[in-house]
C-alpha cells in the first residue's frame, strides 16, 4: 500500500500549506487534498514533479525507503525510458505481455503502450510492479544517476 503520509510530512517538514503545494503542482488544493488523504492515488507525473521540487527520490517520497537520495536523481520523466525498463524487468522474469497485464489488473493493451511510453503506469501499477519485481521505483522510471551495474542493465 501506497504511503500517503510523506506527502504532508515532507509539505509540512518544508512549512507550506496545502494550497501552495497544488500550485506547484498546477492543481487545484482539493485534488492535492484528496492525495494527501489517501482518496485518490497521486498521479506519477504529479508525484515526479513533487518529489522533483524537494530533491527527494520517489522512493522515499512513497515511504518505500528512508533515503532521500538527493544526490543520484534525474529530474523529469521520460516515458520512453520507463517503458523500456518496464519491458526489460518483464522479459527478464519471462513474463508475457498477457501475463504482466493480469498481475496488474489492467487490459494486455494498456502493457503494451505502457511499455512503447506512448501512456504514464498509474502510481498504483507502477508500485505494484516495484513491489513485485523488488526494483525502486526510481530505477524503473531511470530517475537515478548511477555506476550500479544493476542500473546500467535496467537503463541500457
Amino acid at each position: 500500500m501506497i504511503d500517503v503520509t510523506m506527502l504532508k510530512n515532507i509539505r509540512e517538514d518544508n512549512d507550506l500549506k496545502q494550497n501552495q503545494m497544488a500550485d506547484i503542482l498546477h492543481v487545484k488544493r482539493s485534488a492535492y487534498s484528496l492525495w494527501e488523504l489517501g482518496i485518490n492515488i497521486i498521479p506519477l507525473q504529479k508525484l515526479i514533479t513533487f518529489a522533483d521540487y524537494f530533491n527527494y527520490s520517489l522512493d522515499y517520497t512513497l515511504g518505500l525507503t528512508k533515503n532521500k537520495d538527493s544526490d543520484h536523481i534525474i529530474k523529469g520523466l521520460d516515458l520512453k525510458v520507463l517503458g523500456e525498463n518496464l519491458r526489460k524487468i518483464r522479459l527478464e522474469h519471462n513474463l508475457t505481455q498477457k501475463e504482466m497485464a493480469k498481475i496488474l489488473n489492467v487490459e494486455q493493451a494498456c502493457i503494451t503502450k505502457y511499455e512503447k511510453g506512448n501512456i504514464c503506469i498509474s502510481t498504483s501499477n507502477l508500485y505494484k510492479y516495484s513491489k513485485k519485481f523488488k526494483i525502486p521505483i526510481a530505477k524503473l522510471c531511470g530517475k537515478v544517476k548511477s555506476e550500479n551495474k544493476e542500473l546500467q542493465e535496467i537503463n541500457n
